[in-house]
């Protein structure tokens, strides 16, 4: 929603230069909720759903940082300040956002890995138990 905001008072801004950006964002973010809706990440295993997430929450925070500081720093009209600041509260959204989804996606990559191990270690100990035969 907040991006949609931004987008919004992009397009009423002389600064109409950065509306691509909360737009290609807000489009992104409902292709997310589409396809966790339709449980597309378990028809698509060979796509690493988490990392996706997170790879456009760390650039969406950067892209809107970037493009705050300088719609607020550069243009005059009231509609160009509430995007920057509106962009700068996206940011901080998205901040909070990529870190609990590094949280999530280290505890998958901790239990994959000692899975791994597991997997190794039975392996080895069905090796050990053959050779004894």
């Amino acid at each position: 929603g907040l991006s949609f905001i931004i987008f919004v008072c992009y397009v009423a801004s002389t600064a109409s230069a950065f509306l691509t950006a909360p737009l290609l964002e807000f489009l992104l973010a409902l292709f997310f909720l589409f396809a966790d809706a339709m449980q597309l990440n378990d028809k698509w295993q060979g796509l690493c759903w988490p990392m996706m997430d997170f790879l456009r929450c760390v650039t969406a925070a950067l892209i809107y940082f970037a493009i705050s500081i300088t719609a607020v720093a550069k243009y005059s009209d009231g509609a160009a300040k509430a995007a920057g600041v509106f962009g700068f509260f996206a940011t901080i959204v998205f901040a909070i956002d990529f870190y609990l989804i590094f949280n999530d996606v280290a505890k998958f990559l901790k239990q994959e890995g000692s899975a791994d191990e597991t997997t190794a270690n039975k392996e080895e100990e069905e090796d050990s138990d053959s050779d004894s035969d």
